[in-house]
């Protein structure tokens, strides 16, 4: 009978079990420490999943599980650290400049052309204008380098681009609501529609767009403002932007525009207001993250290494009527979620706050109510912006053209439009929505909300 080896290679195997044993062991302790789990996450920006509240009905059809399951993985202890590690062992094959991230599976609804939505054009309707001279045109910013896509971020040339999928189901809903606003209040004020498009859209050339297989937000702009109320006045951003798509309107590492990109669109309101729009050289400015920020791009990407790579600066511009040199000013008020009330600044000071955050320099960031009295204007003028984070570079530009200017953001208030008008005195409401929220299905119901 020949013997068993008990040499060293079964020595090592041993050593090798017990060793992932106790790692093994240690990490579920770890994961049992209720106290160690973190509630929120400053690199995603988002709070993590609650521990699911018990209920018979959630027990028997297994959803309670499902939860505690959602919550022991999304607060792990140290899950953010273990994201790092995973990220920094990848980045030993090399900086990719053309990658992949993602893969929601969505699949985009096809975009109504005009004529199809029973808005055909009007064979009566006088001929356009002679065009002016077109003036000599700006550089051109556009990426055109093509490379696969399968997913949600699609990083070249060490930037990132989102994708945009069009659901009709969201723009109808989105229209409707606009509409009802309009029915509601469009004889107490003027109504504008300001619909902000992803970076993916003004900064990549049609092809490279096609080749994501995402859909076109000129032609879902397009969508929506030809089906709102004619009373309703469209702000339109996209044409502007793509003017000037080789200027830093955009971050490469966050899905926002920069306060550069939203300073055109306050041109384009201006235009509509018959205003003179103040010009950059007019303002204070400031920059933060010199060369440093990495937005939420860069975190969905799993920390790409192109992207870090290539980082983000924040610029801010201060309004004209802010005491832009005391840091210790106080010139607006917000109102948090937790129904707490600060006075807070419209430029705050980000440098004691994560890298991560600082596009929150804007307005306050996303908060359910927020104001800022103009102390130069003495004439009652007041606006109401209802919006997304998009909105937040935008609302500094307005601040110097009334005396009140009041915002909220729709996925946090739970006031009405209708109440809003009554309540402070409006004479504009300028409704700011990115096209992905405008014709996504997930905002539905926060529309709704707000609009009856």
């Amino acid at each position: 009978m020949k013997k068993r080896k008990t040499g060293p290679s079964r020595l090592v195997h041993s050593v090798k079990l017990i060793a992932f044993g106790s790692v093994l062991a240690a990490m579920s302790i770890l994961g049992l420490l209720v106290f160690l789990r973190p509630s929120v996450s400053t690199v995603e920006k988002r709070e993590l999943a609650a521990f699911p509240d018990f209920s018979f009905g959630s027990f028997w059809d297994g959803s309670y599980f499902s939860g505690v399951d959602t919550w022991y993985a999304d607060t792990y202890p140290l899950r953010e650290e273990m994201i790092d590690a995973q990220q920094s062992m990848e980045d030993h094959y090399g900086i990719r400049t053309t990658q992949i991230v993602g893969g929601s599976g969505m699949v985009a609804d096809a975009i109504p052309i005009a004529g199809q939505d029973g808005t055909a054009d009007d064979p009566n309707a006088s001929p356009a204008p002679t065009a002016e001279p077109t003036p000599t045109p700006l550089p051109d910013g556009t990426v055109h380098q093509v490379g696969e896509f399968a997913g949600d971020i699609y990083i070249t040339q060490n930037a990132a681009f989102g994708t945009y999928y069009f659901s009709q189901s969201g723009a109808d809903a989105y229209i409707s609501t606009m509409n009802q606003i309009y029915q509601n209040v469009g004889d107490k004020v003027d109504l504008y529609v300001m619909n902000v498009p992803l970076s993916s859209a003004v900064m990549l050339d049609d092809a490279v767009i096609a080749d994501m297989g995402a859909s076109k937000e000129s032609d879902a702009i397009d969508y929506i403002n030809r089906n709102l109320d004619p009373g309703i006045t469209p702000i339109t951003v996209y044409d502007t932007l793509r003017e000037h798509n080789a200027e830093y309107i955009y971050f490469r590492t966050d899905h926002h525009w920069t306060q550069l990109g939203s300073y055109y669109a306050y041109r384009e309101f201006c235009k509509l207001k018959g205003w003179t729009p103040h010009e950059l050289s007019q303002f204070r400015t400031t920059e933060f993250g010199t060369n440093a920020y990495l937005g939420s791009y860069y975190t969905r990407s799993n920390k790409s290494s192109a992207l870090a790579a290539n980082p983000d600066t924040v610029y801010a511009w201060y309004p004209m009527c802010v005491n832009a040199d005391d840091p210790n000013d106080r010139d607006m008020y917000m109102l948090q979620r937790d129904g707490n009330g600060y006075d807070w600044r419209i430029i705050n000071d980000m440098w004691d706050y994560p890298d991560s955050e600082w596009y929150c320099v804007f307005s306050a960031a996303d908060q359910p109510f927020s104001s800022l009295h103009n102390p130069d204007i003495h004439d009652g003028s007041a606006v109401m912006v209802v919006k997304d984070s998009y909105g937040n570079a935008f609302i500094p530009w307005l601040v110097d053209h009334y005396e009140y200017t009041y915002w909220v953001d729709f996925r946090y208030t739970d006031e009405t439009v209708s109440h809003m008008v009554e309540e402070y005195g409006v004479q504009d409401v300028i409704f700011e929505a990115a096209t992905f929220n405008a014709t996504g299905n997930l905002c539905n119901k926060l529309f709704l909300n707000i609009g009856s």
